[in-house]
């Protein structure tokens, strides 16, 4: 049994909240607020948050702290698979700091960034916010697969187009661990977090095809190190999909990873599967590991689609664009 806890109450714990997020009509209602104060009024009242950084801030704390109260209802592995989900919070946190190392930028620059509770995450907090060069800032790192593979990254790329690179290498170090701990979880719903793991996976693929390959126009045997081994689209299928002609010959490469992708947007349709596995998972599961990896991806998505609206009020989107740009995952929109 992966629960040290009664799984019933914590099923129905994890219903509950369901209920209160933010999608379907709710999450369009948000849309059509004046600006990112108000919409931190209506998700946060009394928090005093006036900004989209802000936001979206809290978002990752609140986040991080769900996911690591979750992974202490479960016994190994699946607490350990949990704590993980929280550590993507902690990939975005590294990339801030690239960015502000290679800008050159002050500590101060990427402290309003930072994401986390009072100490940043852990150890991924007032060290990775203080240093000054990448060696200072892998120095501030304690051990595992995101210092890794910044590490290996930082030896591989450099020049004009290497921020590209370490923030993809701090991905794919991210999933290839998460794909890692998905595969040795125990037998109720393990199927189901294998399958949403792979299909995050295979997003990133996406967007490397996508965006390293048609945007920038990146080198097919560049973009193919990146690939994340145990993901749906094996390494020889995604070299085929870097040298595919356009966008929607490497999309129809994909399969299922990226079906009925609308207009050529790949990585939508990639993260609209997403958002159907993660509802799958968690009506389509007892009260097992399976419902609590579902509940987890809907709140991931809930999180991004939030970002996206604090986003489109800050710049001004109107209502019915935003509204577009979202993910769905009510079930009721038949996602």
């Amino acid at each position: 049994m992966p629960a040290l806890k009664d799984l019933d109450y914590l099923a129905a714990r994890l219903h509950g909240r369901r209920a209160r997020m933010a999608e379907g009509n709710r999450l369009y209602a948000l849309c059509g607020l004046a600006s990112p104060e108000e919409l931190a009024a209506a998700l946060f009242p009394g928090a005093g948050l006036s900004s989209s950084a802000g936001i979206q801030r809290r978002l990752a704390e609140e986040n991080f702290r769900e996911l690591h109260a979750l992974a202490r209802s479960l016994n190994k592995p699946g607490a350990k698979f949990l704590a993980w989900l929280a550590a993507r919070w902690q990939a975005e946190n590294l990339k801030i700091s690239v960015r502000r190392i290679a800008a050159g930028a002050s500590p101060e620059t990427a402290r309003r960034l930072l994401c986390g509770p009072p100490g940043g995450m852990g150890p991924y907090g007032a060290g990775v916010a203080d240093a000054k060069t990448p060696g200072e800032l892998l120095a501030a790192l304690p051990g595992g697969p995101l210092k890794d593979g910044l590490a290996r990254a930082y030896k591989l790329y450099s020049g004009e187009n290497s921020l590209f690179f370490l923030e993809a290498s701090l991905d794919q170090a991210y999933l290839t661990e998460l794909l890692a701990l998905t595969a040795a979880l125990p037998g109720p719903g393990r199927a189901e977090a294998l399958a949403l793991a792979a299909q995050e996976a295979d997003s990133f693929h996406l967007a490397l095809v996508t965006r390293g390959k048609f945007f920038n126009g990146f080198e097919k045997n560049e973009l193919l190190r990146l690939h994340v081994a145990g993901a749906g689209i094996n390494r020889r299928r995604f070299s085929r999909m870097l040298l595919a002609p356009d966008l929607e010959a490497a999309r129809a490469l994909a399969g299922r990873a990226a079906p009925e992708a609308g207009g050529g947007n790949a990585e939508r349709a990639a993260w609209s599967r997403y958002a159907r596995l993660a509802n799958k998972a968690f009506r389509g599961s007892g009260a097992d590991l399976g419902l609590v990896t579902g509940y987890a991806a809907l709140r991931r998505l809930e999180a991004a689609n939030l970002t996206t609206v604090a986003e489109g009020l800050r710049l001004g989107v109107p209502a019915g664009v935003l509204r577009g740009l979202l993910i769905r995952t009510a079930e009721e929109e038949n996602v």
